[in-house]
């Protein structure tokens, strides 16, 4: 298919966000128009408490003659991964731009990663930078990765990319654009808090299918309640729980087991760690040691 036939699609999971999704609606609005095919946007509320579904709806009724808006409120909160499953399934799109309810899209930004696909039949996902911004809007780091503990300059170089990925997971939500067809391999794991790592695990298996464009595509939004930043143990627990689960399904498909098998001891001493079991995460830190030393001699 011609890349000027591929139909786009925006999908945004919502829940508890009243006070930021306007902005994001409004940005998807305007880069929408700098896109060069066709787009929908698809809007899954994940029965929010606050004021999202009023917002969500008003905006709608403003805007819906003049872009393809499908919307569906859900009764109550499903989470993340089935939302993003249910959204993937209502998509119409050959290629899909996700992006959280608090977040904000650069202006021409799914236009430059469309781009990266041309001609590149192999690649499945193209990823971007991000600025970081606070609960005001202010901007506290210009890279997402950079915040994130990731290094940029690893992540332009296609032979470091995946161990970059791998080892320093360092993302932002929106700041990528995918294949639908890559969910005909994979689905969100509904029982998991963590979606993303996943679906770049599952993207990573396979060689040539991902590449990073070395360019700010969204603003990703810090406050209290982004459930990667929690401040409460057990919630910090269950996700690095779920998190080891990915890692553990990833290392028993074998294909990227050498490069997880030490992420997973690391995993184990974080969690240790906030369990307050010192000798454990001793233990645990000195099989990570050994199992990353081996891996950095094999390469």
């Amino acid at each position: 298919m011609a890349l000027n036939e591929v139909y786009l699609s925006y999908l945004v999971p919502s829940f508890n966000h009243g006070r930021y999704i306007l902005e994001l609606l409004e940005s998807i609005r305007i880069d929408m128009l700098h896109l060069s095919v066709p787009a929908e946007l698809i809007i899954v509320d994940d029965g929010s408490k606050d004021d999202s579904g009023k917002v969500i709806r008003k905006w709608v009724a403003v805007n819906e003659n003049y872009i393809n808006i499908t919307c569906v409120f859900l009764p109550e909160n499903k989470g993340i991964p089935a939302v993003f499953n249910k959204l993937v399934t209502l998509s119409s799109g050959e290629f899909l731009r996700f992006s959280g309810s608090d977040d904000i899209l650069v202006r021409g930004s799914t236009q430059k990663l469309l781009d990266v696909f041309y001609g590149r039949d192999r690649l499945t996902c193209v990823f971007g930078d991000a600025s970081v911004i606070d609960h005001r809007g202010q901007i506290i780091n210009s890279s997402s990765i950079a915040f994130h503990g990731g290094n940029v300059a690893r992540l332009t170089n296609s032979k470091m990319l995946k161990v970059e990925l791998i080892h320093n997971w360092c993302l932002a939500g929106p700041s990528f654009l995918i294949r639908k067809s890559h969910y005909e391999r994979m689905r969100y794991d509904e029982s998991l808090k963590i979606d993303d790592y996943d679906l770049y695990l599952s993207l990573l298996e396979r060689p040539g299918s991902v590449d990073f464009l070395n360019f700010i595509v969204c603003q990703y939004r810090v406050h209290d309640s982004n459930t990667s930043k929690t401040r409460e143990t057990k919630k910090r627990i269950d996700n690095l729980d779920s998190f080891l689960k990915i890692v553990d399904k990833y290392i028993d498909r074998g294909v990227l087991k050498d490069e997880l098998i030490s992420v997973k001891y690391k995993t184990m001493a974080k969690i240790r760690f906030l369990q307050r079991k010192y000798l454990s995460v001793v233990f645990y830190m000195a099989i990570y040691g050994i199992l990353k030393f081996r891996f950095v001699l094999k390469k």
